[in-house]
């Protein structure tokens, strides 16, 4: 099920730290402290201190908070393509359209199925009718196209169609009576 929708935080864009300014390999020691927990944010700053660099510790708690909002963000992304790309193995003839609504709506429905009463008063009532209404239009739409194009399909092979009797009554009558008679007997048989 794609996550953190519909009622997931907006991720911002993070601000630039003293840390984006560390070397390459520094930096991503620091981020793997922050990920892995393994350091408070005090003894992060005392690591760069022992290393050189100075930072305060409210610095890099607002660092660690913008990268961990960031790498779940991405952790959301990347589990909503594994759950995309998994509907479509399960059903092949699924267009990537069609899977995306469908995950969205399984979503909106187990996020809505678990929302507990106090939680109702923290959801913009407007917004979440908006998100139901774009569904909701989504799939109309894609229904619409769907069948345009099969209308459109349809009238090209009746087009063909009458293209090819046309040219084999006339070119070949031989095998146009053969054909025909063929149907009949075909039609005549599936009747009874």
């Amino acid at each position: 099920m794609i996550m953190g929708w519909p009622f997931g935080k907006k991720a911002g864009n993070r601000k630039h730290s003293k840390i984006d300014s560390l070397p390459p390999e520094m930096k991503a020691t620091v981020e793997e402290m922050i990920l892995d927990g393994s350091a408070t944010y005090s003894e992060i700053v005392e690591y760069l201190q022992e290393h050189g660099y100075s930072l305060s510790v409210s610095s890099v708690c607002r660092y660690a908070q913008g990268y961990v909002e960031n790498m779940q963000t991405l952790q959301i992304a990347q589990q909503n393509f594994r759950s995309m790309m998994e509907e479509l193995d399960r059903y092949p003839d699924l267009d990537t359209t069609e899977a995306l609504v469908r995950i969205a709506s399984q979503n909106l429905m187990s996020a809505l199925a678990s929302k507990k009463d106090e939680d109702w008063s923290k959801v913009g009532v407007d917004k979440l009718m908006n998100q139901i209404s774009g569904l909701t239009r989504a799939v109309a739409y894609k229904k619409r196209v769907e069948l345009q194009n099969k209308t459109d399909l349809e009238a090209g092979a009746d087009d063909i169609k009458t293209a090819l009797w046309t040219a084999m009554a006339k070119e070949r009558p031989d095998l146009y009576r053969q054909v025909s008679a063929y149907l009949d007997r075909k039609t005549q048989e599936s009747g009874t």
